[in-house]
């Protein structure tokens, strides 16, 4: 009898000893899934915080919105070189109330285009500025007007206002414009496009060039990130998202992945509340759970009347 004791408790103690193993695996593999899910939401977060959002309004409704992280990569002419900068748009910058238009005629390369306009004035940068420009004109290759597209950008860079960061400039200030050409649509404009009531969606990366032909003055390049904009707009909020191309199998497989990351850190957390209901002795169940029918005799055996509990439920 002392043996058998012995043993029993020895097998009790290696039963409890893989449970706890079994517990503190599927806690750690909870742990590692509500990391990630926590991980993706401080990066959605961190995302949002990295955009500036700039609204052109039209009696208190926008006509063009457009949320992105920009960055300029300019050219300028020093008294004996030229020195290359990079310029990250601080995400406070505003758009000028008073240049930005929802209704004007762009001339350009000896056409007149129907537009909408954003200014960018940049925070803190005196004499700094974006123009992005946006058209529904067929001649841009809109599809009969019915998509928008953004066909220009223009910058204007006052080096002159932060000598620590732009040395020795030759000119003060310096523009850089995007040349349009119909016949040769730019990467920019062929690029940044969607259907009027739609919105044009691309978080990732694209790098654009202003101007990379010495013809048309020094060179300059727009990266956009966390992109998204839509122009000749009719409410306050995006219309359906037009996915770039770059971004449309990434994007698609987002909401499955967070799904799935949610739904294993729910079937973990059952799961290792199985375990642990399974180990617990039968005198902690009842205390929890006193209706619970736990009792060993509860299995065969005879009723309060003396009957036969197996024999009852053959007749049922």
């Amino acid at each position: 009898n002392h043996d058998n004791a012995m043993e029993t408790s020895t097998i009790t103690s290696i039963i409890d000893i893989c449970a706890l193993d079994k517990m503190r695996r599927c806690r750690n593999l909870s742990l590692a899934f509500l990391c990630i899910v926590l991980v993706g939401l401080a990066q959605s977060a961190s995302d949002a915080a990295n955009k500036g959002v700039y609204k052109v309004l039209k009696n208190n409704v926008p006509c063009i919105i457009l949320q992105a992280d920009i960055y300029l990569y300019l050219t300028y002419q020093t008294s004996d070189s030229e020195k290359d900068v990079v310029v990250h748009v601080p995400t406070s910058s505003t758009a000028d109330a008073g240049y930005s238009t929802c209704d004007t005629t762009i001339t350009t390369s000896g056409m007149s285009i129907s537009s909408q306009l954003l200014r960018i004035n940049l925070y803190h940068m005196t004499g700094w500025t974006i123009d992005l420009a946006f058209t529904k004109d067929n001649r841009l290759k809109t599809e009969g007007e019915k998509e928008f597209t953004l066909f220009q950008v223009n910058v204007t860079a006052n080096f002159a206002s932060d000598p620590t960061s732009f040395p020795d400039p030759k000119y003060p200030t310096q523009q850089y414009y995007l040349h349009v050409d119909p016949n040769d649509l730019s990467d920019l404009g062929g690029s940044v496009y969607a259907d009027i009531g739609n919105s044009y969606y691309c978080p990732s990366e694209q790098k654009y060039a202003i101007n990379d032909n010495d013809k048309y003055g020094p060179m300059a390049y727009i990266k956009f990130k966390l992109t998204t904009v839509q122009a000749y707009m009719t409410s306050a909020t995006f219309g359906p998202k037009t996915i770039c191309p770059s971004d449309q199998s990434g994007t698609d497989l987002v909401p499955i992945i967070v799904g799935s990351a949610l739904a294993g850190l729910i079937v973990l957390t059952l799961v290792v509340y199985l375990i642990y209901r399974t180990f617990l002795p039968e005198e902690v169940l009842n205390l929890v759970n006193p209706d619970s029918h736990f009792d060993s005799d509860s299995a065969g055996g005879h009723d309060n009347d003396g009957n036969d509990k197996d024999s009852v439920l053959e007749r049922f």
